[in-house]
């Protein structure tokens, strides 16, 4: 469901805080080269009867904790993050222990538990992320491929758990196809908290792509 953003910023306003804030309503995290980037999907709404529009800042940094530090220095505001709804992984970071980020974001106040976290097959994050001019449509897709079973639904607080039990966990894929849409792409799976390969098919399971 889409929020208009006037919602978004008045539980800050009614808090009488001083500084604009940037509400963040998803990020992306790729890896090049050892480097990471985070790029967010802040909301954008200039006047009360315009309606509520992306915009997208990146920064780098070595680690998670230096990505928001430095991502927070080039927003125009204070970092919002507790209506991030998704965050987009690509191969690369997943291909790396992810159990850290999971246990980072379900430790930050300002980050919801139900943030959905998706693997991005055959490119990078912020492509995708960028791709999509509709605030929380990205959203919209994973809570609705999840009801109808053809991506697993693992929120971040259930990708944590699971991890942290014997280090297993899918996650949804997208991709963007060839009509350059974005799309469901099967499932991620994880062993020893790393990227294995994807399970293919209209419904969860099929044929393993590693």
């Amino acid at each position: 469901m889409k929020l208009p953003g006037i919602l978004l910023l008045l539980p800050l306003v009614l808090c009488g805080c001083a500084r604009e804030v940037s509400p963040v309503s998803a990020l992306a995290l790729d890896r090049t080269d050892g480097v990471y980037r985070l790029t967010a999907e802040v909301v954008r709404q200039d006047s009360l009867d315009d309606a509520a529009a992306p915009a997208y800042l990146s920064a780098t940094g070595d680690d998670l904790p230096a990505l928001l530090q430095n991502l927070s220095r080039v927003l125009p505001g204070e970092l919002y993050l507790s209506h991030a709804q998704v965050l987009l992984i690509s191969e690369d970071v997943a291909d790396g222990s992810i159990l850290p980020l999971a246990d980072y974001l379900c430790a930050e106040n300002d980050v919801r538990l139900s943030l959905r976290v998706a693997v991005v097959r055959d490119g990078t994050a912020t492509e995708l992320l960028q791709n999509d001019d509709e605030v929380y449509a990205l959203s919209e897709l994973l809570d609705r491929a999840a009801e109808q079973g053809t991506l697993p639904d693992m929120p971040l607080y259930r990708a944590a758990e699971v991890l942290h039990a014997d280090g297993t966990a899918i996650l949804p894929a997208l991709r963007l196809d060839e009509f350059g849409q974005t799309a469901p792409a099967g499932t991620a799976v994880f062993a020893n908290e790393r990227l294995r390969g994807f399970l293919d098919g209209g419904e969860i399971g099929g044929g393993v792509d590693a």
